[in-house]
């Protein structure tokens, strides 16, 4: 049966990619893999895994480091989920219960499960989560991110814009444009807001007392240089085979600005775009005929040009999607029912999760 089992791991790793029955597992499926060649004894018991145990894994994986023992393998497949809470976090998560019945069908990211572990020891965090409906992994990053003063505003507006999790990012770029808000000045001013409407005034009052930009990028950035000319972006995109030329009319009109960047062999065109009032950020980088760069290309030209004040627009991205809304729909969250004067409901365990 072992020998099985580590033919079929190896086979799962290098020959063949995991099958969709295991596709749930997401990043963790090496591990999976690992601790099954290790114990094969426990692969019946992948078959009855429940999605409850799942999420246990993965939070069990997403605090330890490299594949658990066999005495771990053993709870996390067999134990009750006190037992895995204890050996794994110390300590049972209040909430949990609750967070893990709201979790999608697969596993999250590790990050998330380590982030959820921390907020759920924040009374007023762990309130905000045992009233959502739905728990993903940008409502973790953006939960862990908000400062807490922001939280109970932002996180009912996370359903009507989606994204939130670079929301603290763009605060700080609004603060650094205003030149005379701090962020923690900025933070304090908005949480005087109490509904989304209400934030959303006060952040679009903020955003439009910023000083418009008063020139553009600079003409160099590093082994960067700023292409002004629209018969060189036609030469350059027809002789790349991409779609340079279409930045012409952008170009010319002040709205963006194009890059041709250089560096031992490494070449690629850097797309700078003007984001009204909030300023210029990095929108796109391609390489010929619109390939992808390699990571450590793509993060050296990010660096380069975040250290001239043009950071990537995902950091603006959630800030964005508030002001380009008139007006937020929104309604109060459905309210569970409790005797008055009764403390918050609290879940101090989980079921078996067998």
């Amino acid at each position: 049966m072992k020998n099985a089992v580590a033919e079929f791991g190896i086979l799962a790793s290098v020959e063949r990619p995991p099958g969709f029955l295991l596709e749930p597992f997401k990043w963790a499926v090496p591990n999976l893999i690992a601790m099954l060649v290790d114990q094969p004894e426990y692969l019946s018991d992948l078959f009855h895994l429940s999605r409850t145990r799942m999420h246990l894994i993965g939070t069990a994986l997403a605090h330890v480091e490299g594949t658990p023992g066999s005495e771990l393998t053993r709870v996390l497949f067999r134990g009750s989920a006190e037992t895995i809470l204890d050996a794994i976090v110390g300590h049972r998560p209040s909430g949990l219960q609750r967070a893990v019945s709201v979790m999608p069908n697969f596993l999250m990211e590790a990050e998330s499960y380590r982030g959820l572990v921390k907020l759920l020891a924040e009374p007023d965090a762990a309130r905000l989560i045992y009233h959502t409906f739905e728990l993903r992994d940008s409502t973790i990053k953006a939960m862990n991110d908000v400062p807490a003063a922001l939280r109970r505003v932002v996180f009912s507006m996370h359903e009507t814009i989606g994204d939130m999790s670079s929301f603290s990012k763009g605060l700080h770029c609004i603060a650094m444009r205003s030149g005379r808000l701090s962020f923690d000045q900025l933070v304090s001013d908005l949480a005087r807001a109490r509904q989304p409407n209400q934030l959303l005034a006060r952040l679009k009052s903020v955003v439009e007392s910023l000083p418009l930009p008063d020139a553009l990028p600079p003409a160099r950035v590093e082994h960067a240089e700023r292409i002004d000319s629209g018969r060189q972006l036609r030469a350059l995109g027809k002789k790349w085979g991409n779609c340079l030329e279409s930045y012409v009319w952008n170009v010319e009109h002040g709205q963006c600005a194009i890059y041709l960047w250089r560096d031992a062999g490494s070449q690629a065109a850097c797309s700078v775009t003007r984001s009204g009032r909030l300023g210029w950020f990095l929108d796109e980088v391609r390489g010929p005929e619109n390939t992808d760069l390699e990571p450590e290309d793509y993060d050296k030209i990010l660096s380069a040009f975040g250290a001239v004040q043009i950071p990537s627009e995902a950091v603006i991205s959630s800030v964005a999607q508030i002001v380009a809304n008139d007006n937020l729909t929104w309604r109060p969250r459905p309210r569970r029912r409790r005797v008055r004067g009764a403390p918050p409901p609290v879940e101090i365990s989980l079921p078996d999760p067998t």
